[in-house]
């Protein structure tokens, strides 16, 4: 079962600070609750043969906490658990530079614990690396609520190669925006906001949302994309995404999940498919761009934002796919006895 396989682990507390979990009924992810992840992470990687993990480090109590069990009687069955060196800023810039250093280490794949805000900086910096994403943040479209466990099995079996990345993993779509000289991409909406006022990063009132472009729009999840979801659903492996006109003259209102336990009516006015490729310009000339769920620049003056659909996101590990893939070929099977103890 050894290998030389090496995965990344990107758990950032900064992650957790949300002001969705004081406006809505946002469960707060506490370092315990981190820990308690990624201890099922690594039971599982450990379980299908992975030998060596590199984690990113943070200020707060995650990486010292499990660094601290990994000497114990837990941490025997865990992969050798290494420790990213950057500068420690508490905030996303963290999570970039340790996905750097795990790229120029060529880590096999990365696990990354948190919601579309996290994931977005992952995908930037991760290239091809194959990403497991893991549900603890509040908007929570992009990452899957599976069991950690399972999570840390599966991406194993890819990172050891006993599953192939071809059938295990599939590319997901991205959006490209750019206005003046701001230019980033997210990996499931684009939202125009019709409002200059300062405010919170994130986005949980469609009062002042004048435009929606989508990457998937599926029915389960909450957050901006939910909107589409509940007007013309949008899977993850569609070629295309849609973009949608909010406001007058209202075509159909529904009612949609825009945070945990917080509903609102939206009106729509207009939904259009957005084919992969084609520049779409916004009708809006002032305002803000939110990208995934949160706050990110001014729209420039005389330069509308422009957003482009594509299908070269990052890779993503199908966790279920892998797990039946493993299940039918016999890759689990007559392993060597794990020492419950």
């Amino acid at each position: 079962m050894a290998s030389n396989a090496l995965v990344g682990i990107v758990a950032n507390p900064a992650s957790a600070l949300d002001i969705r979990r004081l406006v809505a009924d946002g469960s707060a992810v506490t370092t315990n609750h981190k820990i308690n992840v990624l201890r099922r992470v690594l039971a599982g990687l450990a379980g299908v043969g992975v030998e060596r993990v590199l984690s990113m480090t943070d200020l707060g109590d995650s990486s010292g906490g499990i660094e601290s069990l990994s000497r114990g009687p837990a941490g025997a069955r865990w992969p050798k658990l290494d420790f990213v060196e950057h500068p420690i800023t508490q905030s996303a810039v963290d999570t970039t530079a340790a996905v750097k250093a795990m790229a120029e280490s060529e880590v096999d794949a990365i696990v990354v614990l948190g919601g579309d805000g996290t994931n977005k900086v992952v995908a930037a910096e991760c290239g091809d690396i194959p990403l497991a994403s893991i549900s603890t943040g509040t908007n929570n479209a992009f990452p899957s609520s599976i069991e950690p466990t399972v999570v840390g099995m599966a991406t194993a079996l890819v990172a050891t190669g006993r599953v192939s990345r071809e059938d295990a993993t599939h590319r997901c779509k991205a959006m490209t925006v750019s206005t003046g000289d701001h230019c980033t991409r997210g990996l499931v909406d684009v939202a125009i906001i019709d409002d200059d006022k300062p405010g919170s990063g994130a986005v949980w009132d469609a009062a002042n949302i004048v435009e929606l472009f989508l990457c998937f729009a599926e029915t389960q999840a909450i957050g901006l994309s939910s909107i589409g979801a509940h007007v013309q659903p949008v899977g993850r492996n569609d070629p295309f995404g849609l973009h949608i006109r909010i406001g007058s003259p209202r075509v159909v209102r529904v009612r949609v999940p825009l945070a945990p336990g917080l509903l609102s009516d939206v009106d729509i006015a207009e939904v259009n498919q957005l084919d992969a490729g084609v520049a779409v310009k916004s009708i809006a000339t002032s305002g803000v761009v939110a990208v995934d769920g949160e706050r990110s620049f001014r729209i420039a003056a005389d330069d509308p934002a422009t957003v482009t659909l594509s299908r070269d996101g990052p890779f993503a590990i199908d966790v279920a796919k892998t797990m039946d893939i493993a299940s039918r070929s016999g890759v689990l099977k007559d392993l060597p006895t794990i020492n419950p103890t």
